[in-house]
């Protein structure tokens, strides 16, 4: 069985250090078809507990680069790697000649400690900022304090002590393991962190494999302190934004860690794929006999008010349209299918894609799904009055281009838009919109009800891979382009939100920032 462990700060987490409400959702959902994932961090369980409550962990998980083994769920102590004594004498020693000042970690009767030196808090002055809360931070007034208790990680931030003596003592044989990097958030700080060689991220992760019994280790990350554990995995992924020393050790590469890609990874390879035939194009010529004899067919049903759940005449069109006979609803799950036909299930929804969420769930289980949307691309207004039928007013057709509508709904459904087993089909429809009004007076607000009757398909459009989104973008779009840029281009649409469900599906990433605008570019 494949165990999946996952590097936090720049992999699993986004710019801001949080685990996306979707990539736990993912994760949750996962942990309960029993996928075994759980994630390997410089950080301390403390700090992880609160980011991924939601992401139901209840393996052991990897902390401070291997030093401490934790219960994924509760945080109970299950390992500890820690220095030996000779170890800890020369490191001592170290730090008092040169009066420097390390954060210690450590536990004392059982709970772990942060120790630091009071007299001199500038250098980490960040890290103190940024655990106001933590009670696990203890000041301490000398070394006698500071070196209180079973030690068993140092780190050196913006170190006083020249970085060759650094090494020469924290050497690896010496038995030492060191990690050094810049602050993934704060750019400005360099780490120095010491270990011992049997607390590396390699060895907990070989830890976990024999924990957990798995018979395959996956592992993801971004930065150098990952490298070790990449060496002893049996695949490994570096993210996009990884540093290039990673990647160059990496089995591949993924998209971002602002893209949830470590998620979307495993999903991918966790989802059975059902049988289905691909379009050889995104944009599909539609059959348009079939679809004036659906046309026809569900006029004539709704003339007789018949049919199971008595559809408007474009949702019955459609329905027989993808239908292969007219024995279309289908009961799967717990909720009726609109059409079951020889390419899996077809759904009509016209608005309120939030409603398929649990019936999406659902179906994806059990084989491929097609949501179409009946997009209104052409419309002929026809106004008539309601006692005689006569025709008042006649508008010249109305073409419309506008995307917003499509892409609200595609975001109501998104934790679903990169399943394997989902495709998005816009179906662009040619209507008569016959407008009933009480007199000609009425017209003017738009009657009292309006009657819509598909004359025609014009065009039929299946998403069914992130790189099929392209077909939405202007050939005009720069290399590295701004919010700004991205509208300029996109005409008839909510822009941003496009560019969020773009960014989603990781067609488009984040390539740094310009002032506080976000720079872009495209991933495919």
């Amino acid at each position: 069985m494949t165990l999946y462990i996952s590097d936090l700060d720049g992999t699993l987490l986004n710019y801001r250090a949080q685990l996306k409400s979707r990539a736990a959702e993912m994760l949750s959902r996962m942990a309960e078809k029993g996928v075994m994932f759980t994630y390997a961090t410089a950080r301390r369980f403390t700090s992880t507990e609160n980011i991924m409550k939601e992401a139901n962990i209840s393996l052991p998980a990897v902390t401070m680069n291997g030093a401490i083994i934790v219960d994924g769920k509760t945080g109970k102590l299950l390992k500890i790697n820690g220095f030996r004594q000779g170890q800890l004498e020369e490191a001592k020693q170290l730090i008092r000649d040169y009066n420097e000042t390390p954060l210690v970690y450590t536990f004392i009767d059982g709970e772990q400690k942060v120790n630091y030196l009071e007299t001199d808090t500038k250098r980490i002055q960040n890290y103190l900022d940024n655990h106001k809360s933590d009670r696990t931070i203890h000041s301490c007034e000398n070394y006698e304090q500071l070196f209180e208790g079973e030690i068993h990680y140092f780190v050196f931030l913006n170190p006083i002590i020249p970085l060759d003596k650094l090494n020469s003592v924290f050497s690896a044989n010496k038995g030492f393991c060191v990690n050094q990097q810049v602050d993934t958030y704060q750019t400005d700080e360099y780490w120095y962190e010491v270990f011992s060689s049997s607390a590396s991220k390699a060895n907990g992760v070989l830890q976990l494999k024999e924990m957990t019994g798995a018979d395959e280790i996956v592992c993801f990350g971004d930065n150098m302190n990952d490298i070790p554990m990449f060496k002893v995995s049996d695949r490994c992924y570096a993210v996009a934004n990884a540093v290039d020393e990673l990647k160059a050790v990496a089995t591949g590469i993924i998209g971002t860690n602002e893209n949830m890609s470590v998620p979307f990874f495993i999903e991918r390879e966790q989802t059975p794929v059902f049988e289905y035939i691909n379009h050889d194009s995104i944009v599909v010529e539609p059959d348009v006999k079939r679809f004036q004899f659906a046309v026809d067919k569900a006029l004539k049903r709704e003339s007789y008010n018949i049919g199971t759940l008595n559809e408007k005449s474009i949702h019955a069109a459609l329905k027989n349209y993808f239908a292969d006979d007219f024995s279309q609803e289908a009961k799967i799950g717990g909720f009726y299918a609109d059409v079951v036909a020889q390419n899996g299930i077809f759904e009509i929804q016209t608005a309120n894609f939030g409603k398929l969420n649990k019936k999406l769930g659902a179906m994806l289980e059990a084989c491929h799904v097609t949501v179409v949307y009946p997009f209104e691309k052409r419309v002929h207004n026809k106004y008539v009055k309601e006692s005689t039928g006569e025709l008042l007013k006649e508008s010249k057709p109305r073409n419309n281009s506008n995307l917003s509508k499509f892409f609200l709904e595609l975001y109501r459904i998104k934790s679903f838009i990169t399943n394997p087993n989902l495709t998005i089909c816009i179906a662009e429809l040619e209507l008569e919109k016959e407008i009933v009004c009480a007199d000609e007076r009425c017209v003017r607000k738009r009657g009292i009800h309006a009657i819509k009757t598909p004359m025609a398909l014009l065009k039929e459009i299946y998403l069914e891979k992130p790189e099929d989104y392209l077909y939405f973008l202007s050939d005009s779009l720069p290399e590295i382009f701004t919010v700004k840029d991205f509208s300029k281009t996109v005409k008839n649409c909510e822009s941003k939100l496009m560019l969020e469900i773009l960014e989603y599906l990781s067609v488009v990433e984040k390539a740094g920032k310009q002032g506080n605008a976000f720079l872009y570019r495209l991933t495919h």
